[in-house]
């Protein structure tokens, strides 16, 4: 079940589902969150990405701050930017990041994403400019809106996202260098390249 703005204002406030969180962003059945500090920008190089390769794709990427007059996308540029908010969710909440209608009808796409119950830290999400023309961020703009839903039951401990070796996302923060992936989840992907 989505849960409603009365919801959201009183776990946030009170166990910290949103932070910091702002009345002015908070919508009948979702949240706006905003873009913050930092971006993430592919380098001007010529390579092949390999999906089987997550370091090659992390260090693909340079780390920036985005300036106070705005950060400006080319034409069809792809580009990851930290959010201001960190997101902690309970073991009882999931949560979907979904994209605003007013950025998609200017062309700026946004990346869709799951958040899985427990989950806590800083989302880093996708922005693509479709158009063929520059469009101009900033920080602290409404970029994506989030919404929250109730499990019908807890997680098993063992599938909970924060007991989980291949987390790769949890406790996210403002130090941003690129795409993250944990220890487990490099190896596993190594294992299977040996395999073949």
């Amino acid at each position: 079940m989505v849960i409603t703005d009365k919801s959201i204002r009183k776990m946030a406030t009170e166990s910290n589902l949103i932070s910091p969180f702002s009345e002015e962003n908070l919508q009948s059945e979702s949240y706006d969150v905003t873009i913050g500090s930092k971006i993430a920008v592919m380098k001007k190089e010529i390579r092949c990405l390999d999906v089987n390769d997550p370091q090659g794709i992390s260090d693909c990427y340079e780390d920036q701050d985005i300036p106070a007059e705005g950060y400006t996308l080319s034409p069809k540029q792809f580009v990851l930017v930290s959010l201001t908010e960190t997101i902690n969710l309970p073991d009882n909440i999931t949560a979907h990041l979904r994209p605003k209608t007013s950025c998609t009808r200017a062309g700026l796409l946004v990346s869709a994403q799951h958040c899985n119950s427990t989950y806590s830290g800083q989302l880093r999400i996708g922005l693509f400019n479709a158009t063929d023309y520059p469009i101009r961020i900033h920080r602290n703009f409404p970029i994506a809106q989030i919404i929250f839903e109730t499990l019908d039951s807890v997680p098993t401990p063992e599938k909970q996202y924060k007991n989980r070796n291949d987390a790769h996302y949890q406790n996210e923060g403002k130090a941003f260098v690129g795409p993250q992936f944990s220890e487990s989840y490099l190896n596993s992907i190594w294992n299977q390249m040996l395999d073949k």
